[in-house]
């Protein structure tokens, strides 16, 4: 959509989105997997600039405009305008508390400064960017911790910081800026530190866990399937095989367990009892809507494929947004078995303006 050739439909919705962002008539969020969906590592130099284009597309439709990472759904993280859309344990780590500590530990390993200077500065760090602001800095460059932020010693942010001058919100949210603006993220992620597509591994092992839930609720069925029809075989014996009433009273009554067994098994709000575990990590909405999904994949005897993983983790944002927009066969399936919040999808692009519309209309009456 960021190379779409003028004229055509995936560059009229870009600009109409562009143009309704601008204007604060919609807000886009980003998310941890749309980020890494779709902005792949340039695997030539030739293709870095295409990456930095989807990058500053997204900054354009999303600001800071975030949803959280999937699983923190289930901890009351939702939609924020904050431009926090990693995982906790990133956040945790692109602490400035954190950064100050690793700092002070690493003063002792700076050879350029000397050793009374040194031994005040373990000890007195923090006073030290007010006191004697120019061993400070030379010794805040060499033991910055982190390939990126060396700008906040350079520019003062930090020892403004440690001398009370800026909040700890503030440093961080300027910290943590490198690690969720499109761009930066881009940089520090596949440049800096060389990583590589975080999703990759993530989306198979979702996939063969879908799968495995699909294909294992399968066997159950199969199961019961065989043993209803030993019970049906044994109820119409006659002659030598006929049973007594006794005996024909109870196999009646385990023919209608099984069958409400069968019927339980089928039934997403009864897988939604069954996995605890999806309520923790997704909360109550999203897991019965993950559950939903599972079930119209077995109804239509589909495999989950790896292609599919994405979007089923971007469905667990459909309780949290006004409108969802993913793949057409995704989509459709969602809105075929009438899953929780289907109403919100939108499975063109070209209906995508027309469906905001309509969202904002009925929001101003």
């Amino acid at each position: 959509m960021h190379v779409a050739r003028p004229g055509t439909l995936e560059a009229r919705v870009r600009d109409e989105l562009r143009e309704m962002a601008r204007s604060g008539q919609i807000e886009i969020g980003l998310s941890y997997h749309l980020f890494f969906e779709v902005v792949k590592k340039a695997t030539d130099s030739a293709y870095r600039e295409d990456r930095l284009q989807k990058c500053r597309l997204l900054t354009e439709l999303c600001g800071r405009n975030a949803f959280p990472y999937p699983t923190e759904l289930g901890k009351g993280k939702r939609f924020s305008k904050d431009g926090l859309w990693v995982p906790d344990e990133d956040l945790d780590e692109i602490d400035i508390d954190r950064v100050v500590n690793l700092m002070i530990r690493g003063i002792a390993d700076v050879p350029a400064v000397n050793r009374h200077d040194r031994r005040a500065l373990s000890k007195h760090f923090k006073n030290s960017a007010a006191s004697n602001p120019a061993a400070f800095v030379q010794a805040a460059q060499r033991v910055w911790p982190l390939k990126f932020g060396h700008e906040l010693v350079l520019n003062g942010d930090l020892a403004r910081h440690l001398t009370g001058k800026i909040a700890h919100s503030d440093i961080n949210n300027k910290l943590r800026f490198y690690i969720t603006d499109p761009e930066m993220a881009y940089h520090v992620w596949f440049e800096l530190y060389e990583r590589d597509d975080p999703i990759a591994e993530r989306r198979q092992n979702l996939a063969n866990t879908f799968e495995s839930m699909r294909q294992e609720l399968i066997s159950h069925l199969g199961d019961a399937a065989n043993l209803l029809t030993d019970v049906r075989e044994t109820l119409i014996g006659t002659g030598d095989d006929a049973l007594n009433p006794e005996n024909r009273a109870s196999l009646v009554k385990l023919r209608t367990g099984i069958k409400a067994h069968c019927k339980a098994m089928t039934s997403p709000p009864e897988l939604y009892e069954q996995s605890p575990r999806w309520r923790e990590y997704f909360g109550d909405d999203s897991a019965l809507v993950a559950a939903q999904i599972l079930y119209a994949f077995h109804r239509e005897k589909r495999a989950v494929a790896p292609s599919d993983t994405m979007d089923f983790v971007h469905a667990m944002y459909l309780p949290h947004t006004d409108l969802w927009r993913g793949d057409k066969g995704f989509s459709d399936l969602l809105i075929k078995h009438k899953v929780n919040f289907s109403e919100r999808i939108v499975s063109r692009l070209a209906d995508l303006p027309a469906r905001i519309a309509a969202a904002m209309m009925d929001i101003a009456c």
